[in-house]
């Protein structure tokens, strides 16, 4: 099972390269090992910075620190951000590598940022717990982020958790209510609503299935209420595989709850932004998805359902090794720090996001990070304070469906997901495709 960055957690953040590398390639200089976290790097021209141009939520937020709190920062080493399409990412940052010209702040595959990865090897890679710790503010990043991104990249932490989601269904208060519905706490429970749902004329559940991973993150879910938090774990380390009776079975449930009406019509050709919009005007019930949603919900002009959106745990299958509280958790896409570019002035910006950035980014977008909460932020709206307090009792959590996916399983799972959904491919046949991508080299 090869292990990469998904591309589905750019729909939160990612970080990728500048279109204009070559005003970048001054900023690479000096060669400390990989292992540097105390800042002994050499500091280069600028904070430099690369992102993609779907990433809005990043530049924004770290425009307002070099502006407010990280002030003094960015006069001492001047924040540049460059954005380009996330399909180029994979290939300008391997040019801008192979120049020696990476910035301050890059993303890059998965492979290659984990230890025995091509830029892990090269001494570009920065563990920022470790360099956090020995700042002195490493309590800053809080124990579920460090946790999380410590699961997703072999016992390190290379990535800045600029993002920290967890992922459950938001549901229609008003919905559920009008229906006689209360939350669902297993998931017989939840398909016994959703016929209540379709009976009454609703659309229970919202999904693309243009984008196909909100339909395939409901896989990744019952295995996890079935089999219990290692389920994804043992087929990376091959102790399972996707086509065992097992695994298919949750391919087979998601495929009964498609035959069954429980998904958009048209489902497969509704986009994403479509199916986030059906859910938010109060054309469907509910939608799997990560909190990165928050920013949709608390945005007026998309959410015309105010304080009725609501959100609850997965269900419990019964029988199940899983618990209820054990949430799939992300931290974003990866945004690597360049040791090699980690000196005094990159520290200090370092420290200053990790001090600020968690309540900057609550107080101006209504989203979490992976970023100690230690400036109060007031008059938050219900529904972020109540997923804040679930991020604050959860001490950790499993990864997401694809997260120890390669590139062609990632690409596989999204395609076929819904055909799998309306019956055109055999629950076997798609599990087969994401064993076979696994054994490819």
């Amino acid at each position: 099972m090869k292990f990469r960055r998904t591309r589905r957690a750019q729909l939160i953040s990612v970080a990728a390269v500048s279109a204009a590398a070559l005003l970048l390639a001054g900023c690479a200089s000096g060669t400390p090992s990989a292992k540097s976290t105390s800042g002994a790097g050499k500091d280069g021209k600028n904070f430099s910075v690369l992102l993609t141009t779907e990433d809005t939520q990043t530049p924004q937020m770290l425009k307002i620190l070099a502006s407010g709190a990280c002030k003094a920062e960015n006069k001492a080493l001047p924040l540049s951000i460059q954005q380009t399409p996330s399909a180029n990412l994979d290939e300008k940052v391997q040019l801008l590598a192979s120049q020696n010209a990476l910035p301050v702040l890059y993303a890059a595959d998965n492979t290659t940022i984990i230890p025995g990865g091509t830029y892990y090897k090269n001494g570009e890679v920065l563990d920022i717990s470790k360099a956090l710790t020995n700042a002195g503010v490493g309590s800053d990043m809080t124990a579920i982020a460090k946790s999380t991104i410590n699961q997703q990249f072999q016992g390190t932490v290379p990535s800045i958790p600029f993002q920290f989601n967890i992922e459950g269904l938001f549901y229609n208060k008003k919905i559920f209510k009008d229906n006689g519905i209360s939350v669902p706490t297993t998931y017989a429970e939840l398909l016994s609503d959703s016929a209540k749902l379709k009976a009454a004329g609703i659309t229970p559940i919202s999904a693309s299935g243009a984008a196909g991973w909100p339909i395939s993150r409901w896989i990744g879910i019952l295995l996890y209420r079935e089999l219990g938090p290692n389920a994804m774990a043992d087929i990376k380390d091959g102790k399972a595989k996707l086509t065992d009776a097992d695994y298919v079975k949750a391919a087979q449930q998601l495929q009964t709850m498609g035959k069954d009406g429980y998904f958009n019509a048209g489902i497969t050709n509704l986009d994403y932004n479509t199916a986030v919009s059906q859910f938010l005007t109060g054309k469907a019930a509910m939608m799997y998805m990560g909190t990165w949603l928050l920013a949709q919900i608390n945005d007026p002009t998309q959410n015309t359902q105010g304080n009725n959106i609501g959100f609850m745990p997965f269900p419990a299958v019964t029988g199940g090794k899983g618990s209820i509280d054990q949430y799939p958790a992300n931290s974003g896409s990866p945004n690597v720090v360049n040791a090699k570019l980690y000196g005094p002035k990159a520290q200090a910006w370092l420290k200053c996001i990790a001090a600020n950035y968690g309540s900057a980014s609550l107080k101006k977008q209504g989203t979490y990070s992976g970023f100690a909460l230690n400036q109060k932020v007031a008059s938050l709206p219900p529904l972020t304070a109540a997923i804040g307090k679930t991020l604050g009792s959860t001490s950790g959590g499993v990864l997401w469906f694809e997260a120890y996916f390669g590139v062609k399983e990632n690409a596989d799972a999204s395609a076929n997901a819904a055909a799998l959904l309306t019956g055109q491919m055999t629950p076997m046949q798609y599990m087969s495709i994401l064993q076979a991508d696994s054994s490819q080299p």
